[in-house]
């Protein structure tokens, strides 16, 4: 749909329109931000990646009421037809960068956050790293996306990594972000922490959640070391290496991302990004032995 034909159907954004722009930063969806009289939003036109990973937009949706009642994420605005696009306020901030993780009270807000997420029962909605890998090379096998070398080998790992962590009851099957990238965290002026973009939530690992910002942020086996015992509130060996080896299941995500938007997106000037040439790069530092971007 196109933006205009989005915007004349909302009543919140045809009323009294101003204008309209687009939010960058997203490699995946397109984002407008959108002034009226009245107020501002964000108009969310989604891509098809959830049509894949059988993750439906209604409980998407769901899930973004239950965070807004929890206090730390924008009110949907209109959800009429969830799987085409979603409208929400617009919240004043900025988004978090990698300095902010030098803040020990933003750090504070991040693993809040993150608690408070995970402790969230009554959540039908399931996405595991696993589901996410499998559904992105499910998708590219459809767009016929030619694996880089190495990949089946890594797949392999990837499956005993995912036998061991069955056996964890306490930190694993929680609910998560599963894309708690500094890029989805907005600080409010008021000096508050708001997490968007929930559309890869559900069930999953919570050591696979507190990878995402180290993986991003080139983080030293210290500063590792000192994320884990601010989530913990203390830290052990066994602790660093299931962080360790989710790390090489995040990297593993990158890779099965990366192939699967090369497929959906093959024809586009999407961004400029090239989505094969990232998936070859992730694949390159994994045999590396290299767990970062």
């Amino acid at each position: 749909m196109k933006v205009e034909e989005i915007i004349h159907e909302v009543p919140e954004l045809n009323h009294e329109l101003l204008s309209f722009e687009i939010l960058g930063g997203g490699l995946c969806n397109r984002t407008y931000k959108v002034h009226t009289k009245q107020s501002t939003y964000v108009l969310r036109i989604n891509s098809r990646q959830n049509e894949y990973l059988n993750l439906t937009r209604c409980s998407e949706v769901d899930v973004m009421h239950t965070i807004n009642r929890e206090g730390f994420g924008p009110k949907v605005i209109y959800c009429h037809n969830p799987e085409k696009f979603v409208v929400t306020e617009f919240i004043e901030g900025r988004l978090l960068e990698k300095n902010d993780l030098k803040d020990d009270h933003i750090k504070s807000m991040i693993m809040d956050r993150l608690k408070r997420i995970h402790r969230m029962d009554g959540q039908a909605r399931i996405c595991t790293p696993y589901d996410l890998i499998h559904g992105y090379l499910k998708g590219a096998d459809q767009f016929q996306v030619k694996y880089p070398d190495g990949l089946t080998q890594i797949l392999n790992r990837v499956e005993k990594i995912a036998h061991e962590r069955s056996n964890d009851k306490k930190y694993n099957n929680k609910f998560c972000h599963n894309d708690s990238f500094l890029c989805n965290m907005i600080y409010t002026k008021n000096k508050q922490l708001q997490i968007i973009d929930w559309e890869l939530s559900g069930m999953g690992d919570v050591f696979f959640e507190l990878t995402l910002i180290p993986l991003t942020n080139q983080f030293s086996e210290k500063d590792e070391r000192e994320w884990l015992k601010l989530y913990f509130g203390y830290f052990e060996e066994d602790t660093l290496h299931i962080f360790q080896d989710m790390k090489f299941v995040s990297m593993v995500r990158e890779v099965a991302w990366g192939l699967f938007y090369s497929g959906l997106t093959k024809g586009e000037n999407h961004h400029d990004f090239d989505y094969y040439k990232f998936a070859e790069y992730c694949v390159q530092r994994i045999e590396q032995g290299i767990y970062q971007l």
